[in-house]
């Protein structure tokens, strides 16, 4: 049986108007913070989360693939999404360092453990 009434399609919006989720109001309990952008019948708007956008909300590097333009959904170009990129903060000095003495330390002892389970299996520890 086909539901009576069309279902609306809803999306969130970031700071900067990039779409970071979409949903159907047959999954919605609340609409504040959220924007209805289409109606209609059928999966596509019922199941609107993996049905409304021929691509997914992020792409393959977390960045949003849609952004709300006047109240409607337009996709991102790429130059768009380059521009949400951060580059990692790079680590200071000290902290490499005491990362390298940690994982040297941790090489030794493995070492000491592997030389230990050896001569346990040989049978030469008591």
């Amino acid at each position: 049986m086909e539901h009576e009434k069309p279902y609306s399609v809803y999306v969130k919006t970031d700071e900067t108007g990039r779409i970071v989720a979409v949903n159907s109001d047959a999954f919605l309990s609340s609409l504040d913070g959220l924007v209805k952008i289409a109606e209609g019948y059928g999966d596509k708007y019922h199941h609107a989360q993996g049905n409304f956008f021929p691509l997914p909300i992020f792409d393959e590097n977390g960045h949003a693939n849609w952004r709300l333009e006047d109240g409607r959904p337009v996709e991102r170009n790429q130059e768009e999404k380059d521009a949400d990129y951060t580059p990692p903060e790079d680590v200071p000095a000290t902290d490499a360092g005491n990362l390298a003495a940690e994982v040297a330390a941790l090489r030794e002892s493995n070492a000491q453990l592997q030389e230990a389970l050896e001569l346990l299996l040989s049978g030469e520890v008591v």
